[in-house]
């Protein structure tokens, strides 16, 4: 689950619904409203505070009423490991403090900041949309990906990016 205060003043709550392969199908949301705007205006992004959140609200919501379906068609070519890809909106606070938490190396691939690898595991942090979206390429077989994607979203998190979706490639 994660909390954002936009504005200094809306608490906005949401929670990924995933599928059994892992990728993203919806938002359940406290608005689905807030979840799009989030998502779409840059402007309002940086206006976006999750320290204040949870700051200012020490009471989360029990449910979370609405629900925003994403589009969902996993796209599998092949029996090989998948690449699963969270899209994140949002301007990173640094991109070197990002490559340094997952502990990369540093890529000579176009648009590539950095690659991590874990037993099992490599990903990739890729700008997509300068200055604008972010995402992370996942290479790993689904027991794997169930352990690793919620922790890529949570560090995502914590230096300014919002989780869009999760798609899965093969």
């Amino acid at each position: 689950m994660d909390y954002y205060l936009i504005n200094g003043a809306e608490l906005h709550v949401e929670e990924f619904v995933l599928a059994d392969d892992h990728t993203a199908i919806a938002i359940d949301c406290t608005s689905a409203e807030a979840a799009l705007r989030i998502r779409r205006e840059p402007a309002l992004v940086r206006s976006i505070s999750r320290v204040e959140a949870s700051a200012a609200f020490g009471v989360l919501p029990a449910q979370l009423p609405d629900r925003h379906p994403l589009p969902y068609a996993p796209l599998v070519l092949t029996d090989a490991e998948p690449l699963y890809r969270t899209l994140f909106a949002g301007r990173l606070s640094t991109v070197d403090d990002l490559i340094l938490a997952w502990e990369m190396t540093p890529s000579e691939e176009p648009n590539v900041a950095g690659v991590a690898r874990r037993t099992g595991a490599e990903w990739r942090l890729r700008d997509v949309g300068p200055g604008v979206a972010w995402a992370v390429d996942l290479t790993a077989f689904p027991d794997r990906a169930a352990d690793l994607l919620p922790e890529i979203r949570a560090t995502a998190r914590r230096f300014g990016l919002i989780p869009v979706t999760v798609e899965r490639f093969s």
